[in-house]
């Protein structure tokens, strides 16, 4: 799995936190006033299903162009990260520099829950640090109990995917988290905040949900009783171990439309 550097995680939030601090209304970050005053030019045409997204340098100006064809206008919540991703090209020094010294090629960008080039991971990192600044998404969601109507919440706050929400959250939220994404019953990747228990997992990347927890008695029996917070068990999910956290384990899953997965969030209280 490609992994950003530390430094360059630094200079994205040290960059966004900039950026965040200046154009905001409330919660929501003003995407279209980072446009303006950075003078970039925006192009919102239909460009059938080729990309989401792609910042283009004409060798005077910078371009950004959305694809309206795949929903991403300026007010729509896939289309503001789509916007933020092209804005972390733009801001990330070495991909515009890249970009106009012919070294890194002007490439379509689609949204995807894994990137595996670099380059397309640092402007997802830009994006989400941009959209969700850590601090007032902690001040946000701070003292309450977690359960996915927090996940909404941040949503609907914020302006994200429902995706890009339990990413972000897992990552610097206030609670510890960890999120299964998975498709016909098959383990596709999954995310943890750093704070949560160290257990050994019941299921691999590429292999199938384990049987007893709620995710797979979500596609066994399709039944939308399963997108309710359950109590279960902690062997559900993961091998016990002397020392595993004795406290209650709840599971929640729902469905991403944005990339056709069902997500399960697992935590302990």
């Amino acid at each position: 799995m490609v992994e950003i550097n530390p430094k360059t995680k630094q200079l994205i939030d040290k960059h966004t936190k900039s950026l965040t601090e200046e154009f905001y209304k409330g919660n929501t970050t003003a995407l279209l006033k980072i446009i303006e005053d950075e003078e970039l030019n925006l192009h919102i045409n239909n460009y059938e299903d080729h990309f989401d997204g792609m910042l283009v340098w004409d060798q005077t100006q910078f371009h950004i162009h959305l694809n309206e064809a795949k929903g991403n206008l300026p007010t729509t919540k896939r289309g503001r990260f789509t916007l933020a991703h092209e804005l972390g090209h733009y801001f990330i020094e070495p991909h515009r520099q890249g970009l106009k010294r012919g070294l890194i090629s002007p490439h379509p960008s689609n949204l995807s829950l894994i990137h595996s080039e670099r380059i397309e991971k640092e402007a997802d990192k830009f994006a989400a640090s941009l959209l969700m600044p850590q601090e007032k998404l902690r001040d946000f969601t701070g003292g309450r109990e977690f359960s996915l109507e927090i996940i909404k919440e941040i949503s609907n706050e914020f302006q994200v995917s429902l995706t890009s929400a339990v990413i972000r959250f897992a990552e610097i939220g206030t609670h510890e988290v960890l999120a299964v994404f998975s498709s016909k019953n098959q383990v596709k990747w999954f995310c943890k905040s750093d704070d949560f228990p160290y257990l050994e997992f019941k299921f691999d990347v590429g292999g199938e949900l384990p049987p007893t927890t709620v995710a797979g008695e979500f596609y066994r029996k399709k039944d939308s009783r399963y997108t309710v917070v359950e109590l279960v068990d902690i062997e559900d999910w993961f091998y016990w171990k002397e020392g595993a956290p004795e406290y209650q384990m709840y599971e929640q899953c729902f469905y991403s439309d944005l990339y056709e997965f069902t997500i399960s969030l697992i935590w302990f209280e």
